[in-house]
């Protein structure tokens, strides 16, 4: 990337960053947009309600732009695990229905469904990871006429491990079961088009690959999927007109994503992640995929050249690479030394996470660190 790219990020004049999997740094804009909020609101200037939903539309625009979605299929969460759970719990789960997903998922997703087997009786199929993948065969197995669902992360935060949800949706599909995806390692790393792929149900938080805010997230619902799930929540952002007086009957409820959405919105980080959709956008993701990818492979084939054991398969399709080191102490050590921020896992695992903000030369001396340490 160029060095204009590289100047929007404070952090690269300090550090070398490799760890946009847990956190993605805000390149200046996004800085602004939350700056200018916060000194609007504390001059009491920050506008009405009605104002700050007009960025919540445009946001939704944005991202129906990055995923082609419409923005009606859209709706606004806290958090990734906000999303699923509404999409967990408006699908009427119960005794007889069963719910696949795979060991390489994120922890809280496991929560949201034995949390699901405990109050509504579901069984959960766990299909288990071979070499760091999941076959799909192995999903075949256990899918059959009771699956109602289907649940991946899209990649894996374990070891960068990314699922063909193509493939996954139709087999989902051909059972009458839905297919749902956990994209926060995902999103703004790689491409995501969720009609090309089939998902009916994508859930995502905006705090790493689209370096927005920590608090702010979204979830997908196809169109023709919306009007059969029931809200699991309910609030004043669900309801189309209210009557001047409480009413008196059960308002009428949005037709579309906005009937997931209950009541008050993270609106300062609206305004960070508008930022941030926009700058993606600029720079798009023709441009964004490729050096991600570019960067990751170099991270493989290196750490693989030193001789570390690698968790991530061969052929890495996305921003994570994840290994094992013979002595994590001595390896962070010297990472910190060399203000190279990584993050390290139990089992004694390195993770390496570059965006495109990242550079060739930041990933060698990721690499000559690490020769030094064995």
């Amino acid at each position: 990337m160029n060095a204009k790219i590289r100047s929007d990020f404070p952090v690269t004049a300090e550090r070398i960053y490799l760890d946009t999997a847990y956190d993605g740094p805000y390149p200046t804009p996004v800085i602004q947009a939350g700056k200018d909020f916060l000194e609007r609101r504390g001059r009491g200037l920050a506008g009405h309600v009605d104002d700050w939903l007009v960025v919540a539309d445009e946001v939704k625009a944005l991202l129906g732009r990055l995923l082609n979605a419409t923005p009606q299929e859209i709706a606004i969460t806290t958090n990734t695990t906000e999303g699923t759970n509404i999409i967990a719990n408006s699908l009427g789960l119960g005794p007889g229905d069963s719910v696949v997903w795979d060991d390489l998922d994120f922890p809280s997703n496991a929560a949201v469904w034995f949390n699901l087997a405990r109050r509504r009786g579901i069984e959960n199929r766990i299909v288990h990871s071979v070499d760091g993948g999941v076959p799909l065969e192995d999903f075949e197995r256990l899918i059959d006429g009771s699956t109602r669902l289907v649940t991946v992360s899209h990649v894996s935060h374990t070891n960068g491990y990314v699922h063909d949800l193509e493939a996954l949706a139709e087999l989902a599909h051909s059972h009458g079961a839905y297919l749902h995806v956990d994209a926060i390692q995902a999103v703004g790393a790689i491409k995501v088009d969720v009609r090309k792929m089939g998902v009916d149900f994508l859930t995502a938080g905006t705090y790493k690959w689209l370096l927005g805010p920590i608090g702010l997230a979204f979830l997908y619902v196809r169109d023709e999927l919306i009007p059969m799930l029931e809200p699991v929540y309910a609030g004043w952002r669900q309801v189309m007109t209210w009557p001047d007086e409480l009413p008196v009957r059960p308002p009428l409820l949005h037709a579309d994503a906005r009937r997931f959405e209950e009541a008050t919105l993270h609106f300062q980080g609206l305004y960070e992640v508008r930022a941030a959709l926009e700058y993606i956008q600029a720079i798009g993701m023709d441009r964004i995929e490729p050096q991600v990818l570019r960067l990751s492979s170099r991270v493989w084939n290196g750490v693989e050249d030193l001789g570390f054991h690698l968790n991530t398969p061969p052929g890495t399709t996305s921003g994570i690479v994840t290994c094992v080191l013979s002595d994590v102490e001595r390896t962070a050590q010297a990472l910190q030394e060399d203000d190279v921020v990584v993050t390290f896992r139990a089992g004694n695992q390195l993770r390496v996470s570059p965006h495109f903000f990242n550079t060739e030369d930041e990933v060698d001396s990721l690499l000559q660190v690490l020769s030094t340490v064995g």
